[in-house]
């Protein structure tokens, strides 16, 4: 018989919730109890108060950059006041801040929550040694709101992340990465995202060994989310702060993101994603990806141009059905960044033989309809919408 996960969490008579371990049932204390309804989204943990926290611990030009972002049409303290429960009145009358309000639009965020930030630490090895074998080469930590955090996390990833150039069979020379870019960025972004931020006892860690890279976050997967469905099944355990960030282009809607890493580390002839629990850190290793690469560098070519022309067959299939038609200009773009989002549009243009203005103009023209932007201009990417 198959009982399958419930969303709830569930009590007998007398109030008491239980855990199967083995073949036994444990009894579950308040702290954990609190903890499983925060995992499974019957209550959030970033609509609770800061102890202390007013609206002048607040940075308003954040705010206001992101309100105007909304197009929301009332004054930045009006959006907090009435909106997402940012700022409340508690019993006493007093105004009160959200954990969800201070991680974003906090002055400093970590004079409340102090671990909520992201420690980066680099391994000599493949393995985590201590004492006197200690084997930690670089240690740093980013502070800051949770946009802030993100973009200095990815920006000093990409200092460590190495690339190597060989010659292909064609005479081409070809740089590949150890770590996909869109990978990095998904993976420090999940993990500001979705972190349990009730569990203050530490941070974020991203620990970088010589052939991967883990990425532990406190809390274990939330909600209905497993290992064997996370390429299909979203849930955010933090969901203001998910709308936040995607408002900036960095979280996607439904969580394809996750499904893109998988498609990434493949075309690239890496091995997938590996999750371990430890109690409640979640860890989450990334493989890297060059050695397998060299050794198999045809057939990761050939995988990627058959990828990229199914690709550029449902695009064309996608602008019939709209009654539109592309270019051969606009394929020839659609299939540059298909191979490589980061391209610049000088590199288009140089590539295809148009000039950048035209270059410009088809963009203009495909954008929202097949192509979207993630990230800012500078450091971010494109994406083909399916």
């Amino acid at each position: 018989m198959h009982i399958p996960a419930s969303s709830s969490l569930h009590t007998n008579q007398a109030d008491e919730a239980f855990m199967r371990v083995g073949d036994k049932s444990r009894k579950l204390t308040f702290d954990e109890r609190v903890q499983l309804m925060y995992d499974k989204g019957e209550r959030f943990f970033e609509d609770t108060a800061v102890y202390g926290a007013t609206v002048n611990d607040l940075n308003m030009d954040v705010v206001a950059k992101y309100v105007n972002l909304l197009g929301y049409s009332k004054s930045p303290m009006e959006y907090l006041r009435e909106n997402n429960h940012f700022v409340t009145t508690d019993k006493t009358g007093e105004e009160v801040v959200s954990v969800a309000c201070m991680l974003l639009f906090g002055k400093k965020p970590q004079s409340y929550l102090p671990r909520a930030r992201t420690r980066f630490i680099r391994f000599n090895g493949v393995e985590e040694k201590v004492g006197a074998e200690m084997n930690v080469i670089k240690d740093v930590v980013f502070e800051g709101t949770i946009l802030e955090q993100v973009e200095k996390t990815v920006e000093y990833l990409e200092t460590q992340v190495a690339e190597h150039t060989y010659l292909e069979q064609s005479g081409k020379f070809i740089t590949r990465r150890d770590y996909p870019k869109f990978v990095i960025q998904e993976m420090v972004v999940n993990a500001c995202c979705h972190r349990a931020y009730n569990i203050k006892g530490t941070e974020i860690q991203i620990k970088m060994f010589d052939d991967r890279i883990v990425f532990e976050s406190p809390g274990k997967l939330p909600g209905m989310v497993r290992p064997s469905n996370i390429r299909s099944t979203h849930f955010s355990r933090n969901p203001k702060i998910a709308a936040f960030l995607k408002t900036y282009h960095y979280v996607k809607e439904y969580g394809e993101g996750v499904d893109r890493m998988y498609r990434e580390l493949e075309v690239n002839g890496a091995a997938p994603l590996s999750f371990h629990t430890d109690d409640f850190i979640l860890k989450i290793s990334v493989p890297r990806v060059t050695e397998k690469l060299v050794e198999n560098r045809d057939g990761v070519t050939e995988k990627l141009i058959e990828n990229t022309d199914r690709l550029i067959e449902k695009l064309i299939e996608k602008a019939t059905g709209n009654g539109d038609k592309l270019t051969e200009n606009r394929i020839a773009i659609l299939r540059l960044i298909a191979c490589n989002p980061y391209i610049s549009q000088s590199e288009l243009a140089d590539s295809i033989g148009i000039s950048v203005t035209a270059i410009s103009n088809n963009i203009k023209a495909m954008r929202n309809k097949y192509l979207r932007r993630v990230g800012p201009d500078k450091g971010g990417f494109w994406e083909i919408i399916e």
